[in-house]
C-alpha cells in the first residue's frame, strides 16, 4: 500500500508530512498546491476532453496517454526522465472528486491518501 498523509495548517490550507514513495508526494502536491479547493473543474474538464493532451500548473505537468493521466512533477530532480504517476482517467476523475467532498467540503484536520490495488482512498480524522 503507496499513501500520504497531509495535515491542515493554521491557515486553512494542507501540509505534506510524508510519503511512502516519491509517486504519492505528487500526487499530494497536485491536490494541495494545483488543484486545492477551487481548480477542480478545470482538471475534470481537461480530463475529459479529448482534445487535449497535456497541461501544466505550479507543481505537476499532466498529459494523456491510452485512457489514462500521467502525472509528474514539475519540479523532478531529472526532468528529462521524470517520475510519472499512470492513473486511468475514471480514477482521476473520482480522486478530484474524492478531494472536493471530502477534504474541501469536511475541511478534517488530517487526510491520509492511500493506494491500494489501483484504487485511491482518502481517509479523514479530526
Amino acid at each position: 500500500m503507496e499513501f500520504v498523509k497531509l495535515l491542515l495548517n493554521d491557515r486553512g490550507y494542507y501540509s505534506y508530512q510524508g510519503a511512502s514513495n516519491v509517486e504519492m508526494s505528487d500526487i499530494s502536491f497536485f491536490l494541495t498546491d494545483d488543484v486545492g479547493c477551487s481548480g477542480r473543474e478545470s482538471f475534470r474538464e481537461f480530463a475529459l476532453n479529448d482534445n487535449e493532451t497535456g497541461t501544466s500548473s505550479n507543481a505537476t505537468h499532466l498529459e494523456k496517454e491510452d485512457g489514462y493521466i500521467l502525472l509528474s512533477s514539475l519540479h523532478a530532480e531529472d526532468l528529462d526522465n521524470p517520475i510519472e504517476f499512470k492513473i486511468p482517467i475514471k480514477m482521476f476523475i473520482k480522486l478530484l472528486d474524492d478531494w472536493q467532498e471530502k477534504v474541501c467540503k469536511l475541511k478534517p484536520k488530517e487526510v491520509i491518501i492511500k493506494h491500494e490495488n489501483g484504487e485511491f482512498i482518502i481517509e479523514t480524522k479530526e
